[in-house]
């Protein structure tokens, strides 16, 4: 089977900005790749030396040059038609939110072949979204009015996009239910994939925090709980980085003054070594600002317990014991800490159990599996 997947950019290409679905993408990519599928990752880079094709690791990538304007996306649309008119693929594959995913509707529905979309937060599914975060940010007004027909233009697309997909996938059962509330379509619930890494974990007194730095992450928030806290020996690290360099300079003076150790931007390849480290990782995004994130697999994979704000997909941290949430109680996420730093062996089962949990339910190739299936039963042609 040739399948192609359709992305932003490439988790290792040295101009991406990193997120949670290039994360996802790049362990599929490697997930279908193992399983024999002909893989084409399709991707904009602003990386001049990357030009056209080039095969790594078994995994045809197809680079297309990225620019800047503010149609920039309009023009892209086209330029991804092209390598799929190129690459005749059997299936085709997006994740996330962006016009890519009407790329995929209107040539999916052309020659026929299945065309899966997966969503990547608990907002996935909603209309006009590129409009909610305009009117959030703090532009001058009149920069708003400017931007808000062609922020308008685009959500029309993904709009679209969503509702041409032939089968959807989910992270967690609130997704789903959003996905059919929204798009009046029944999702598929699918773990994350994730590749496991072969470090051993060697576990420090560490308390994490690492994501990009943003108002939406609230890294703020954890640096009033390292506050509120009794650390007695432990260390509290905060990771991250941002192109707003006036707001990564607020929040790391902040972090200094309570004694935080500030790591700035840490790049994917290294992340695991952080989470193998630490004993407990700390999320303190707003509750549209995650879905699942992968740095609660990563935790969990790497031993690490996790304490969140507002997140636990699916209730598995209190299904399984390896992790706390309280629902936006800053006050109770400070209990919790303090808890587990006190009772380090309650700490060291709640670890055991993240790890069991977490190969068992990422790092199953039965992921690949079901993906495979579904592509197969969705396509109204024989695929091998």
């Amino acid at each position: 089977m040739k399948l192609a997947l359709l992305a932003q950019a490439y988790l290792y290409d040295k101009t991406a900005r990193i997120n949670g679905t290039l994360v996802q993408l790049h362990n599929l990519a490697y997930g279908f790749k193992e399983a024999s599928l002909e893989v084409h990752y399709i991707a904009s880079t602003k990386d001049k030396a990357k030009l056209g094709k080039e095969i790594i690791d078994g995994i045809h990538f197809h680079w297309i040059q990225a620019e800047t304007s503010i149609f920039s996306w309009k023009k892209m649309m086209s330029f991804y038609t092209d390598v799929l008119v190129e690459v005749k693929p059997d299936a085709l594959y997006v994740r996330g939110r962006n016009v890519m995913q009407y790329v995929a509707g209107k040539y999916a529905k052309k020659y026929n072949i299945p065309y899966v979309w997966a969503t990547n937060g608990d907002d996935s599914a909603e209309f006009w979204k590129n409009i909610k975060r305009l009117g959030n940010t703090n532009k001058p007004i009149y920069k708003k009015c400017l931007l808000w027909p062609i922020k308008a233009y685009e959500d029309c697309y993904i709009n679209k996009g969503m509702k041409m997909a032939n089968k959807i996938i989910n992270q967690s059962e609130y997704q789903q239910k959003e996905t059919k509330r929204i798009l009046k379509k029944e999702g598929i619930i699918l773990p994350s994939y994730f590749i496991k890494d072969k470090g051993a974990n060697i576990k420090e007194n560490k308390i994490l925090w690492l994501a990009n730095l943003s108002p939406n992450k609230q890294p703020h928030l954890f640096i009033e709980l390292i506050n509120g806290c009794s650390l007695n020996g432990w260390k509290a690290i905060l990771g991250g980085g941002t192109l707003d360099k006036k707001y990564e300079s607020k929040i790391i003076s902040l972090a200094k003054e309570q004694s935080i150790e500030v790591e700035g931007k840490i790049d994917f390849k290294d992340s695991f070594r952080y989470y193998k480290s630490s004993r407990i990782y700390i999320n303190t995004s707003k509750l549209e600002a995650d879905g699942l994130p992968n740095a609660f697999i990563q935790s969990w994979l790497s031993g690490a317990v996790v304490l969140s704000l507002n997140h636990d997909p699916n209730n598995w941290m209190e299904t399984y014991n390896i992790g706390f949430c309280t629902n936006g109680d800053i006050k109770a996420l400070k209990e919790k800490l303090q808890l587990l730093i006190n009772e380090p062996k309650r700490l060291e089962i709640m670890s055991a159990n993240a790890v069991e949990f977490a190969e068992k339910i990422f790092t199953n190739q039965s992921i690949i599996q079901e993906y495979i299936t579904l592509f197969k039963n969705t396509s109204k042609r024989t695929l091998r």
